[in-house]
């Protein structure tokens, strides 16, 4: 004869709790799920009672099994299996390969001002080198951080979740110098010189792809500034009055030098609630 656990109504509803309490809590990559009713006083437990927390945990665990008869009365082997699933929780739960649709708060140019922006915005601040990585994972979440790390690393199609663009960007300064009328120089601050932006900045697309790791500082980028090329014969472009100083100057177009830029753009591609 089948052993039998009789429980009383105290001893089931600590059975559904447990249940409740682990449907309740999912980890990432799994939703929760409603609650199972508790018995009331007077309520006799049923097939039904046990086809109910069976396929809680079969939705918990679609890897359960329950192989011992659920007629008649209360077998010790069912308690059992309920009690097995009950202790090897959730299972399959995979967080998909996006980033979150919510905002932490950060600091941008770590010991700077702090901000609370997408966490899409700060994954690219990260990678721009202007979020610290502690800032990071407080603001995220450890748990995203890694699931995120762990996506990225595995390349493919599931890599593909935040796409960079290089570009390299040129321009020209002119530089330029004040000159009193007797010829000698108007400092401009503390400077005997200073320069604008005098042409059109020239666009080229280097390359594009998917981010493969979360790197700090990894799209930088960079600036470099050509030599200061000045003019044999210097071109006035014309008389200007200093009212603090009470005089005439001109100001002398003396030269220029040449600006490239190489800076990355960056677009988190996969969000998700």
């Amino acid at each position: 004869m089948a052993a039998t656990s009789v429980l009383t109504r105290a001893a089931w509803n600590d059975l559904l709790t447990r249940i409740n309490n682990l449907a309740a809590s999912p980890p990432a990559g799994c939703k929760a799920l409603d609650a199972l009713q508790l018995a009331t006083a007077l309520h006799r437990w049923s097939t039904a009672d046990i086809a109910a927390a069976r396929a809680k945990l079969s939705a918990i665990c679609s890897t359960n099994v329950f192989n011992a008869p659920s007629t008649g009365v209360w077998m010790k082997s069912v308690i059992d299996e309920l009690n097995t699933a009950i202790g090897k929780g959730w299972c399959k739960c995979q967080q998909a390969c996006c980033v979150p649709n919510r905002s932490g708060t950060v600091q941008i140019n770590p010991g700077g001002y702090s901000v609370t922006i997408p966490f899409s915005e700060i994954v690219e601040q990260y990678l721009y080198g202007y979020v610290s990585r502690d800032d990071m994972v407080a603001a995220m979440g450890s748990a995203v951080v890694a699931n995120l790390e762990a996506c990225l690393g595995a390349g493919g199609t599931t890599g593909q979740i935040i796409q960079y663009t290089q570009r390299h960007l040129h321009w020209t300064n002119c530089l330029y110098q004040d000159r009193w009328l007797d010829g000698s120089i108007r400092q401009v601050g503390d400077q005997d010189e200073y320069w604008f932006t005098c042409s059109n900045t020239d666009t080229t697309v280097l390359g594009s792809g998917w981010v493969p790791s979360l790197t700090s500082g990894s799209y930088a980028g960079g600036t470099s500034v050509g030599d200061h090329n000045y003019y044999d014969q210097p071109i006035g472009t014309g008389y200007n009055y200093d009212w603090q100083a009470g005089r005439y100057y001109e100001t002398y177009w003396i030269g220029a030098f040449d600006v490239d830029a190489y800076v990355y753009d960056l677009s988190v591609t996969k969000v998700c609630p």
